[in-house]
């Protein structure tokens, strides 16, 4: 048992020392290589050579980790290619071998930040390039085409003067930390560049009978100008798109599937309302993704499905919604982070259906808060009518007098047509409208009902046939004079104030000589409910708001001790909210 920590506590050990001296082990690659080139790939050495070669490239590779433990199958399958690769060894798999090392080390040295790391990597990628071209490509040239032996000499043992000057290069700490990141499009670049280069240059051997220098030197002037040629076309600054512009528009038309399934999200996103209809139409669509066998989600104490649940099973969480994706084959990093990326997105699509359910909720308790609040206090004037008519009925007799026959005749009809009208708001309340009666007839209405309370009117009566929004001025004055009526109760002597015009508008206003209204309550009034020592203010409020659905203006225009005045007055033109 005490064993296996021993045995991972010495692979761990040895997996950070090779990181940590991951310069020295490229370097010791490097050796071997020049070392097997000087000895000849034929020979038994050389395939030694060639197999502890390909044993410190294992230990080098950027493509895993050292820390990783291989399963015995593994080991097999490295073992076997290892073995071919000995048997097999030739002067085409060395070719072969270094343009891939060459790619490797070029897809590598533009991710260092420092230095003397991208010299150290540059170095490395002169020399595999110099090894390639001076002394492997010339050993499998025909047999005219053959190079001196004395450049060949030179070739072997000057070249190897780069190792010395790579090893004395600094050390950057901060480089050896770094992430192995190898990028596949500049090394795929960098090999077929070479391999251009390689089978351009024997071609041009062949065809030209020109001498193995000669034909390197024309092969690489000409790829340098068509390289330069081709940079000058991506982007030539010259007043027109070049290749650079209609790559990235190839790429953007595409139709990638993410691309088509986010059109799809959005289609849905401006279709569907209700959010578990949107996250199964929406996970429908993302079952049709090539790598997806199914999805399955949970969201709100609810959860459901599309596709085929089975393979291999990756789940993401974003806020309320938990998303399993079904694949054939494990995720690559890749397409965990689009995966992760889509179920964010539509984590927050799914919320923001949420919001918007529960704001319509709000908006319709709002209609309904705003619908009784209305009715009630139209029920709450209706019922002092009656208790005004009930009053008088008590001091009348057995018989009764003309005058409150009168009253009757006045008040009842009133009493049933708001009557009427209260039962049509709470039938349909979307379809209230505005009804216009004469300013006069409504004038003598109000003084009627308020006879009894001891309330001052001026003027007695209004000569006009100009007509007023009767329950909008039904509304404000009740509310106004129901409040008045509540504070004489503080102040028994207070004086009530009611005046009517029509000179420039119908105006409206209700004054009395009592107390002023407190700051605290004036900061919040009309604007929304209020606490205050007689109610909450909601009768105020809501008819501020029925006021300006009307183009009219609830307002204080007085606020003193001895003066306070509420006055209702038509908007200017230009002020309706219907002109904004």
């Amino acid at each position: 048992m005490s064993s296996k920590p021993a045995v991972t506590g010495t692979t761990s050990t040895f997996a950070h020392l090779t990181h940590s001296q991951r310069r020295w082990v490229l370097l010791g690659l490097l050796g071997l290589l020049h070392l097997l080139l000087l000895q000849g790939i034929a020979s038994g050495v050389g395939r030694t050579l060639l197999v502890v070669h390909i044993g410190l490239f294992i230990l080098w590779q950027p493509f895993v980790r050292a820390e990783h433990r291989l399963s015995g199958l593994q080991l097999a399958v490295i073992a076997v290619l290892v073995a071919a690769a000995a048997y097999s060894a030739s002067g085409w798999m060395m070719i072969l071998w270094v343009m891939a090392l060459a790619g490797i080390i070029g897809g590598k040295v533009f991710f260092f930040s420092g230095r003397w790391s991208k010299v150290f990597y540059l170095l490395v990628l002169t020399y595999l390039i110099s090894m390639l071209l001076v002394v492997l490509v010339p050993q499998v040239l025909p047999g005219p085409f053959v190079l001196p032996g004395e450049y060949l000499f030179l070739a072997k043992y000057v070249l190897p003067a780069l190792l010395p000057v790579m090893a004395l290069l600094p050390v950057e700490p901060e480089a050896e930390g770094e992430a192995e990141v190898v990028d596949f499009v500049y090394s795929a670049f960098i090999f077929l560049l070479l391999a251009v280069l390689v089978l351009g240059s024997i071609s041009a051997m062949l065809l030209t009978r020109q001498g193995y220098i000669e034909s390197l030197i024309a092969t690489i002037v000409v790829i340098t100008a068509i390289l330069l040629l081709m940079a000058w076309a991506w982007n030539p600054r010259l007043g027109f798109a070049g290749l650079g512009m209609f790559f990235s528009r190839y790429l953007l038309s595409l139709g990638l599937p993410f691309e088509r399934w986010l059109h799809e999200l959005a289609d849905t996103m401006q279709r569907e309302d209700q959010p578990e209809k949107f996250l199964a139409q929406s996970l429908e669509g993302m079952t049709r993704l090539p790598w997806v066998n199914g999805c399955e989600w949970r969201a709100e104490g609810s959860e459901s499905g599309s596709g085929r649940r089975e393979g291999q099973r990756s789940e993401f969480q974003h806020g309320l919604l938990t998303l399993a994706i079904f694949t054939q084959q494990p995720l690559s990093p890749a397409l965990t982070w689009h995966f992760d990326l889509l179920a964010q997105l539509l984590g927050e699509f799914y919320e923001a259906k949420l919001r918007a359910q529960e704001l319509q909720q709000l908006s319709y308790v709002k209609a309904i808060h705003q619908t009784g609040a209305r009715l009630t206090h139209d029920v709450k004037n209706l019922l002092q009518s009656l208790n005004a008519l009930c009053l008088a009925a008590s001091s009348e007799g057995e018989t009764l007098s003309p005058q409150y026959q009168a009253l009757l005749r006045r008040q009842l009809p009133v009493i049933a047509q708001r009557l009427q009208q209260t039962l049509g708001k709470l039938r349909r309340p979307e379809l209230e409208g505005a009804q216009f009666v004469p300013a006069g007839p409504w004038w003598a209405g109000l003084q009627a009902r308020y006879a009894q309370a001891g309330v001052s009117f001026s003027p007695e009566r209004i000569e006009s046939e100009q007509t007023i929004p009767v329950t909008l001025f039904s509304s404000a004055a009740e509310n106004l004079l129901e409040n008045a009526l509540a504070k004489r109760q503080e102040t028994p002597a207070l004086q009530i104030r009611v005046a009517f015009s029509l000179k420039e508008g119908p105006v409206l206003t209700v004054s009395d000589d009592g107390p002023a209204i407190p700051a605290e309550v004036m900061e919040s009034l009309f604007r929304a409910p209020v606490v205050s020592r007689v109610g909450l203010g909601i009768g105020l409020y809501q008819a501020a708001r029925h006021a300006e659905f009307y183009g009219y203006e609830l307002k204080v225009v007085s606020n003193e001790t001895g003066r306070v005045c509420f006055e209702l007055s038509q908007l200017p033109e230009e002020d309706e909210p219907g002109d904004l």
